[in-house]
């Protein structure tokens, strides 16, 4: 993950089903749960978020809900300065993109001013629903690559 040019401090960023690994793989059509935690030092009413998926020099707009945080409701900015916040949203990830291609996903969230107070980059996988099955069920087994299975990986697949 990269950051760039944030007035928050951006302390971490879990977005569901990355288990922590570059790439990040996402599936088209999924919605996606992303959730900050930062350091506010600034308060603002309320933060516009802007969500692009880079992929082969074309960007593609993702949906995110909630768009627009407002202190009145759903905000987690506007009770106190310096405290550590954290934030979810839902990516929803775009179906006419390109399957099986290596990009990075730009996440900008501006205050009511619209001036940046966050933003980061994350390299993505994208993926079909197919190809996400397929890739769950290859992990999930356990490869063993002697002639003869050893006792512990004797339900492994032998290449």
């Amino acid at each position: 993950m990269v950051v760039l040019g944030s007035m928050y401090e951006l302390r971490a960023v879990y977005i569901s089903g990355c288990d922590r690994r570059i790439p990040c793989y996402v599936t088209l059509g999924q919605n996606v749960s992303v959730t900050l935690s930062f350091q506010a030092e600034l308060l603002f009413r309320n933060m516009d978020q802007h969500v692009w998926m880079h992929l082969n020099q074309v960007s593609s707009q993702a949906a995110v809900t909630p768009e627009t945080c407002q202190l009145t409701y759903n905000c987690p900015v506007g009770t106190t300065t310096d405290a550590l916040t954290s934030f979810t949203s839902v990516m929803s990830v775009p179906r006419n993109i390109p399957s099986n291609q290596r990009g990075y996903l730009r996440w900008r969230i501006e205050n009511e001013e619209g001036k940046q107070v966050l933003c980061y980059y994350v390299t993505v996988q994208t993926q079909t629903l197919e190809e996400q099955l397929m890739r769950q069920l290859f992990n999930s087994y356990q490869y063993d690559t002697e002639d003869e299975p050893s006792s512990h990986n004797e339900k492994s697949i032998n290449p």
